[in-house]
C-alpha cells in the first residue's frame, strides 16, 4: 500500500492539532478513554493508542485503521480524560484529512450490513455522510 504520510511529517501532525484543537501529545495514556469508550469492542486501535501512534508519528497506521470511522463522538472520551483531551474529535480531523486526500472514502451502507451495530454509531454516521 502506498504511504499517505512520512513518518515525523510536522505538516500532518499540525493539521491533525488545528483542525481537532487538541493536542494529543498531552495524553499520558491512562487508558480511561479506552475504558468508557462504547464503540472500543469493535476498533482495530483503542482510542489511547490513537494518541500514541499519533505521537510517535505513526500517522499512516492511524489513517489506515477502522477506528477513525468506528468512533461514535458520544465524547465519553473527553469527560474521562484527566487532561480534557477530546478523541473524538481529533479522530473527526483524522476522518477530515483522510477524506481531503481521496483516500478509502467511507460508505455508510457497507456498515448498515452488519448484523449488530450500536444504532448512536449508524445515526452518527449519518449525519457527517449525509446531505
Amino acid at each position: 500500500m502506498e504511504t499517505i504520510i512520512k513518518k515525523g511529517d510536522i505538516e500532518i501532525e499540525q493539521k491533525i492539532m488545528d483542525i481537532s484543537g487538541e493536542d494529543f501529545y498531552r495524553c499520558y495514556q491512562c487508558g480511561e478513554c479506552s475504558a468508557g469508550c462504547p464503540a472500543a469492542f469493535q476498533m482495530d486501535i483503542l482510542p489511547n493508542q490513537i494518541n500514541a501512534l499519533l505521537q510517535t508519528g505513526e500517522f499512516d497506521k492511524v489513517l489506515e485503521s477502522d477506528t477513525i470511522w468506528l468512533c461514535v463522538a458520544c465524547f465519553e472520551c473527553a469527560t474521562r480524560c484527566p487532561h480534557n483531551i477530546d478523541i473524538a474529535k481529533i479522530n473527526e480531523a483524522l476522518r477530515q484529512i483522510k477524506i481531503r486526500k481521496n483516500i478509502d472514502l467511507f460508505n455508510i451502507w457497507d456498515i448498515i450490513k452488519q448484523e449488530e451495530f450500536p444504532t448512536v454509531a449508524l445515526v452518527a454516521s449519518f449525519r457527517k455522510f449525509t446531505a
